[in-house]
């Protein structure tokens, strides 16, 4: 009788543990539609947002490095859909308090929201130029070659391109350094560990 009721003892706590532990998840981790402000999804489309604005950073960064042909109307397309994400497209995604478990945006982001909107609005104008850079056509610019701005030259490789690649305006790597800076500063400022 004493072990029946031992085993009964048992199952009820182990199943009261599961159910809190299973509440107290559910609490954290629940649907985020639910909270204040739709933060949860907010906070979701954010992150989707930057991961697509950093894989295209890489790719314009490898297209004007030489590690991947440059091909013009996929890097202007490219720039024109990083214009279109920063700026007020970024701001509208930074609602009060839109901050949940797994977000690296740091507090003070709305205390000094003046600056997060003009590193905003300075990136949307930084690949705006960006665009406008890469649609021209080099023309007769000479173009250097030296080791120590790029890659090996090996065969077909360099800064300005392979064979059947759009050689680099000089002009596009200005401006995506400057974007790319502007990202980073943002970044230093307004990004946090995940907590």
């Amino acid at each position: 009788m004493k072990k029946a009721i031992g085993k009964r003892v048992l199952g009820i706590l182990v199943i009261g543990t599961g159910l809190m532990l299973t509440g107290t998840s559910s609490a954290w981790y629940a649907d985020p539609w639910y909270r204040p402000y739709a933060s949860g999804a907010m906070t979701y489309q954010r992150q989707n947002m930057m991961r697509h604005h950093g894989y295209g950073m890489q790719d314009l960064a490898d297209m004007l490095d030489g590690r991947r042909v440059l091909n013009r109307d996929e890097a202007v397309r490219i720039a024109q859909e990083l214009e279109r994400g920063f700026g007020d497209e970024l701001v509208s995604k930074y609602a009060p308090g839109a901050v949940v478990a797994g977000s690296r945006t740091v507090p003070w982001t709305w205390r000094h929201f003046g600056a997060f909107k003009g590193y905003a609005e300075a990136a949307r104008q930084s690949s705006a130029r960006l665009a406008e850079a890469l649609e021209k056509a080099p023309g007769d610019q000479t173009f250097p070659r030296r080791r120590s701005w790029g890659p090996p030259l090996g065969p077909g490789y360099g800064r300005w391109g392979r064979p059947g690649g759009d050689a680099v305006p000089m002009a596009a790597i200005q401006e995506y350094t400057r974007l790319n800076a502007t990202c980073h500063s943002c970044h230093m400022l307004f990004r946090g560990g995940r907590w």
